[in-house]
């Protein structure tokens, strides 16, 4: 009998490593499934505090085991409202199909960039299972630094900010330097992202630092021209930040020496200061456009960078659901009182939630701009549950839409630029999670990335049905990594136009067809006129 059970250990020990891997830092194993192998917290870069990342370069003997995920970076959750987290935390993830080892061809990669409105989340928040269920890419996972550790600028060479943006370009030139090693094509790497993970996969095309490291890209419900992306006042901000953890702020160096010694506890849930309603605005650090240098991730703001065509010529996809704004919508719809409170102090709190309130010093534009947005999308009525939809979409407009039309739009001059418009419900996503309830809200951020990935907030089956368009969703990227051609199941998408978008609105498995849209999508003249309020060089003189 104990020889069986001998035995038995010996083929399991066999089996852990059934499939080790040679990595430029040695040899690795991971786990075993059904269908794939799973190599997780792989350490791709160092970085000291407000450092820039340096590429790992550890070496090790004998075979190491990549079995769990490490612990995400440091940062101040939006869903608990808690400090998570650690500074040490660049690592990555990659999911292997046990097909893609068996093949002879090299296999298309899918990078995916994790969202969280910069300030939030980790590569292990979006699990594989539905992903591998396709069996034909190799999906790789990242964490990259957050808030104020990972996005902190001076606006100078003392700390030009970024941070997070360069540490995802230090995991693709990992990727770049070991995918072969999974049998995973280093020349067919697919960025895809979500929220700001898709902000991310757009800025990569606008940033010399990450030329030749991807061939095309899919950016879910986020993009670089979207007004939560780009941090006004940096170096006010960070200045406030010294403040708070009384450190000078004079003189950045010492700022900055200064800043290194807090306690990590302390630094990122500072964010809090910087949020006065919950947890709005949701994105108060962000980037930055830097002054240039060997290092900058970018230096010309996007909107400049797509108009002029300067930047990396890729095709690109990007993707809306019908309702983005119920992040964070959904959260104020869980309690009434919190719905009474925005409509009562709409002008206080609207800049806030809307993403405008740093754009302007004068006061009276922003009370301006408060009143023009209630009157165009709620006119006279309150802000309730009963008319939430208005609600809703006056977020989804302004922190989404209009961004996206402006993106799509510009790329498209230049680029093969692909859209689809996502109106199929699940049984449960943000709009679940952030609303405390089951009502219907609508077709929420994050609705069709939920269904290519599982996530931990889930706790019952997917139907048939989301299986199905799951499937549908993951032979698109399939079929986009590969040929650069995205499909959903028999109806290929057509590149979108300069001067309209054209895109797939996809309603249900059966149900899908291409449009055309103009300025209505998500009312952009509008917002291009309290755009232009905010920037325009007259002060307003007490007319409200």
């Amino acid at each position: 009998m104990k020889q069986i059970i001998l035995i038995l250990l010996v083929l399991k020990a066999l089996n852990s490593q059934a499939h080790i891997i040679a990595i430029e830092h040695g040899k690795i194993s991971g786990t075993e499934n059904d269908k794939y192998f799973a190599y997780r917290g792989i350490k791709y870069a160092t970085a000291g505090r407000f450092s820039l990342p340096k590429p790992f370069d550890g070496k090790w003997c004998g075979i190491k085991d990549f079995r769990d995920y490490r612990e995400s970076c440091a940062q101040y959750d939006h869903l608990t409202y808690e400090y998570i987290g650690v500074e040490d935390c660049l690592f990555l993830n990659v999911f292997v199909p046990k097909k893609v080892l068996e093949s002879e061809e090299l296999a298309p990669v899918i990078f995916y960039i994790h969202g969280g409105a910069f300030m939030f989340g980790s590569g292990a928040d979006y699990l594989p299972n539905h992903f591998m269920d396709n069996e034909k890419m190799i999906l790789v996972t990242i964490n990259y630094r957050l808030g104020i550790l990972g996005f902190l600028s001076t606006e100078d060479e003392v700390l030009p900010g970024n941070l997070g943006m360069k540490d995802q370009v230090e995991a693709l030139k990992w990727v770049q330097r070991n995918i072969k090693a999974f049998n995973g094509d280093p020349d067919k790497v697919t960025l895809s992202g979500f929220s700001a993970g898709g902000a991310s996969v757009q800025l990569h095309y606008l940033s010399m630092q990450s030329k030749g490291l991807f061939k095309n890209g899919i950016s879910h419900s986020g993009n670089a021209l979207d007004p939560w992306v780009f941090m006004e006042n940096a170096r006010s901000k960070a200045h406030k930040v010294a403040e708070f953890m009384n450190c000078p702020h004079d003189d950045h160096q010492k700022m900055l020496e200064c800043l290194k010694q807090t306690p990590t506890k302390e630094l990122v849930t500072l964010l809090k200061e910087f949020q006065p309603f919950l947890y709005n605005p949701f994105s108060p650090f962000g980037l930055v456009v830097e002054p240039a240098h060997e290092s900058a991730f970018i230096s010309e703001h996007p909107k400049i960078l797509l108009e002029s065509g300067k930047f990396n010529n890729r095709p690109w996809l990007l993707t809306q659901t019908k309702d983005e704004g119920l992040y964070p919508a959904a959260e104020f719809y869980s309690n009434e009182e919190f719905l009474d409170e925005i409509d009562k102090k709409f002008d206080d709190l609207a800049p806030y939630i809307l993403h405008f309130n740093d754009e302007t010093d004068d006061k009276q534009k922003i009370v301006k701009a408060s009143s023009m947005i209630r009157k165009f999308y709620l006119g006279d009525k309150k802000v309730t549950r009963e008319n939430f939809e208005l609600f809703k979409n006056m977020l989804s407009d302004r922190l989404f839409k209009s961004g996206a039309y402006e993106a799509i739009q510009l790329q498209s001059n230049y680029s093969p630029s692909f859209f689809y418009h996502f109106n199929y419900k699940s049984k449960f996503s943000v709009g679940e999670i952030m609303g405390n309830t089951t009502d219907f809200l609508g077709v929420s951020h994050g609705e069709d990335i939920f269904l290519i990935f599982t996530n931990h907030f889930r706790h019952f089956d997917y139907t048939e049905d989301e299986k199905r368009m799951a499937q549908n969703l993951l032979n698109l990227y399939y079929e986009f990594s590969s040929n650069n051609l995205p499909k959903f199941d028999i109806q290929v998408i057509n590149p979108s136009l300069p001067d309209a978008i054209q895109y797939l609105e996809i309603s249900s498995n059966e149900k899908y067809a291409m449009k055309l849209e103009t300025e209505k999508f998500g009312n952009v003249k509008f917002w291009r006129e309290i755009e232009n309020l905010l920037h325009s060089n007259d002060r307003i003189i007490d007319e409200l």
